[in-house]
Order: structure tokens, then C-alpha cells, then sequence
């Protein structure tokens, strides 16, 4: 495999560009886009950019100067080369259009790449470059040293822990949080909502100098532990982790304290009800085969999708027959009926909450045409699609 083909491989996998410099800082090659230098857009100049490549590091550096925008300088000794990757803006791709925001407006704006995958593509850039392989932790480990806030992270912990020792009270108690993980845990909003009620000595830490922001962070951590606690309590990992990711960016639309303390309660209650309703269907059963959830995920994370059992045992890496009767044993049901089910429950949450029209609803879920989705959702039902967000939409449209 020739170097070139190489370059412009990683430069599809990781959406930036590869710079190629000799051992004292010559531009050599370059794969991608070339309207831009790729300091400028992570905030530095030539000057800081040829230091920052000279220093020779016997690891890959992932750095920036603008929030968002990152690159990385990988340095192959016997080859006598250093690589740059990037820039690239770092995020979900949902988040394209806020990202763009934060760089001034000029042509070539970098693509964007999930941080995960560009730090994969560097690692294995770095295995071709050295011939060398660095793991993941190994990578920030090494990096820690470049981060001015990590060099600090012991001596403020330490100052921290004394001024709150000082001046501040003791923690709300690890019980009463016990008792409403656990409430979430057994599906229980009645159980929950006493533990919430409960009156205690203590307070919650400050989690932010804003107060606003302080509110956001509790939030983010009650969301976060609610999720856990509903998995225990058999909700699907892709469904909870879902709904968290959904929860906490709505979390970080919110701006007021009373009502990001109601959002937070609701969360819980929402946790609740998803386990309560993952128990009255008789699935929340944790000495089942640990197939059958990995199935329920798999069908989470492709309800847009025509699934196939076939599909599915090939990624379990288990025989399609023998995944079946499994599961069948399981839950009293098929893994078709399942499927079904999951599809017109998703189809009644976006009839309830969105505005895409049935066809759309359809098309979206994998269903062959709108007749079959209808056909089946009332099957189901009892009730057409449009009949059904009639009388359950909360748009003013529906009302």
C-alpha cells in the first residue's frame, strides 16, 4: 500500500486533512482540502505552529487554541517524518450547523468528525507512521502532560476540599439518594416521590460559581444516575441512554432554576414509568438470557430499519434459529411481533409529539408503505394514525 493511497484513506475516515513534513518542518504532501492552513484555524500562528511541530513528542498531540477545533501532530522518528491531522471540528454531526457558529466566516469550514473516531484514526496513523501501537489510555495518559487544567487537578482538589470543610455543611446523605435510585430501579413513582419529599441535614456540593449553570449540572448528574438505575431495573441500554442524551440536551435549553429543578424531577418520574412499563409487558427479568437484551438493543438502535433475524444473529455472531427460539422462550413472542410492537410504540411517540406526517412516519420506521403501517397500527391500536394523534398529539395543530 503505497503512502499516498494511505493518507487519502485516513482522510475519508477521519473528515480532515493530512499534512506530511520532513524532520525539520517542511511541507512535503498534503491530503485534502488545501484552502486553509491548518493552524489558522485552530487558533495558532506560523511561528507557534512550526514550534508546535518541532518538539518531536514520541506520542500523538492533540491540541487546540479555539473551543471545538482540534488537531494532531504525530511524529515518526526512524521515518523521519511528522504528521498533521486535522483541522477537524469535533461533536455529533447534529451539531454541525451550532459548531459552525464559533468560527468566523470563511470558506472551507472544517468538516466535522466525531472525537472518538478522529482519535481512532490518529492512533492507527501513528501505528503506520512508528510501527508502533498506543492504546487509547495510554494516549490521554501522555497528554495529560500538555493540559495546563490537569497539572492543577491535585492542588485544587486539595484547596477545594479544605474551603468546603470551612465553609460549608455537610453532603445530602448518600441514604436518601440510595432510596431514590432504588425507587427508579423498581419502577416505583410512588416510592420515588416520597424519597424526593424526604427532609435531611445537608445540601448538595456546588457543582458551578452560576448558579443557573450549578442547576444544569445537578440536573445533568440526577439524569445521568437515573439512567443507570433504570437499566438496572431492565430498561434497554440504547433506550435509557437515549433518553438521557435526549433529556440533557434539554437540560442546556433551560434557563430558569424552578423549572430546571421540575425538569430534573420529571426525568425520574420518566425513568420510572419506562421500568413500570417495561415490567407490565413482563420483560424486566434479569436472570433471562443475556441474548434476549442485546436483541432488544439491537431492534432499538434499527427501528428505522427493515431488521432481518438474519441481520441480527450475524452481528451476535449466534445462529439465526437458535437466537429465535430464545427469545421466543423468553418473552412469548416472536422476534418479528416484537419488532412490530417497538415500531408502532416509536410511531405513537412521534403521532403524539412531532409533526411529521404519517407517509413520513411510515418511511422512517422501515415500513413498506403507508397503507402497512396504517394497516398495522390499527391492528394494534384499535385506531388509524391519524385518528390516534387526534386524540393524543400535544401540537396545537392535533388539539
Amino acid at each position: 500500500m503505497s503512502e499516498r493511497f494511505f493518507y487519502e484513506q485516513m482522510v475519508n475516515i477521519i473528515c480532515s486533512p493530512i499534512y506530511v513534513y520532513d524532520a525539520e518542518g517542511n511541507l512535503l504532501d498534503r491530503a485534502g482540502s488545501d484552502a486553509v492552513q491548518w493552524w489558522e484555524w485552530i487558533g495558532y500562528g506560523a511561528d507557534e505552529a512550526k514550534e508546535k511541530l518541532l518538539e518531536k513528542k514520541d506520542y500523538p498531540v492533540i491540541f487546540t487554541k479555539k473551543e471545538g477545533c482540534v488537531a494532531a501532530v504525530l511524529y515518526g522518528e526512524a521515518a523521519g517524518k511528522i504528521l498533521v491531522a486535522g483541522p477537524a471540528v469535533i461533536g455529533p454531526l447534529a451539531d454541525r450547523e451550532k459548531k459552525k457558529i464559533i468560527f468566523e466566516k470563511r470558506p472551507e469550514t472544517p468538516a466535522v468528525c466525531p472525537f472518538d473516531a478522529f482519535v481512532s484514526g490518529c492512533l492507527l496513523m501513528y501505528r503506520e507512521l512508528t510501527g508502533k501501537e498506543l492504546s487509547a489510555g495510554e494516549l490521554w495518559e501522555k497528554n495529560s502532560k500538555n493540559y495546563g487544567k490537569i497539572q492543577m487537578i491535585r492542588k485544587r482538589l486539595s484547596e477545594d476540599m479544605f474551603y468546603r470543610q470551612e465553609n460549608y455543611g455537610r453532603h445530602n446523605p448518600r441514604e436518601q439518594e440510595l432510596r431514590e435510585l432504588e425507587s427508579i430501579t423498581n419502577g416505583d413513582k410512588e416510592a420515588l416521590r416520597e424519597s424526593i419529599s424526604e427532609t435531611y441535614e445537608g445540601a448538595i456540593g456546588i457543582l458551578a460559581k452560576e448558579p443557573v449553570r450549578h442547576f444544569k449540572n445537578v440536573a445533568i448528574g440526577n439524569i445521568t444516575l437515573a439512567s443507570r438505575a433504570a437499566i438496572n431495573g431492565g430498561l434497554s441500554v440504547e433506550n435509557s441512554f437515549s433518553m438521557a442524551d435526549s433529556m440533557i440536551q434539554q437540560v442546556e435549553e433551560i434557563n430558569s432554576i424552578p423549572e430546571l429543578e421540575a425538569f430534573k424531577r420529571e426525568c425520574q418520574y420518566l425513568y420510572a414509568e419506562a421500568v413500570q412499563d417495561e415490567r407490565e409487558r413482563g420483560k424486566a427479568d434479569e436472570e433471562k438470557n443475556p441474548l434476549v437484551r442485546k436483541v432488544k438493543d439491537y431492534i432499538f438502535s434499527h427501528l428505522h430499519d427493515r431488521i432481518k433475524v438474519s441481520d441480527m444473529a450475524e452481528e451476535l455472531q449466534v445462529n439465526p434459529n437458535y437466537l429465535s427460539s430464545v427469545f421466543n422462550k423468553s418473552e412469548n413472542m416472536t422476534i418479528k411481533k416484537y419488532i412490530l410492537y417497538e415500531k408502532i410504540r416509536r410511531s405513537q411517540n412521534l403521532l403524539k409529539y412531532s409533526d411529521y406526517n404519517i407517509q413520513e412516519i411510515a418511511f422512517y420506521l422501515g415500513f413498506s408503505s403507508q397503507s402497512h403501517f396504517t394497516r398495522r397500527f390499527q391492528e394494534i391500536t384499535g385506531m388509524s394514525p391519524n385518528e390516534y394523534r387526534k386524540n393524543y398529539g400535544y401540537g396545537e395543530k392535533w388539539k
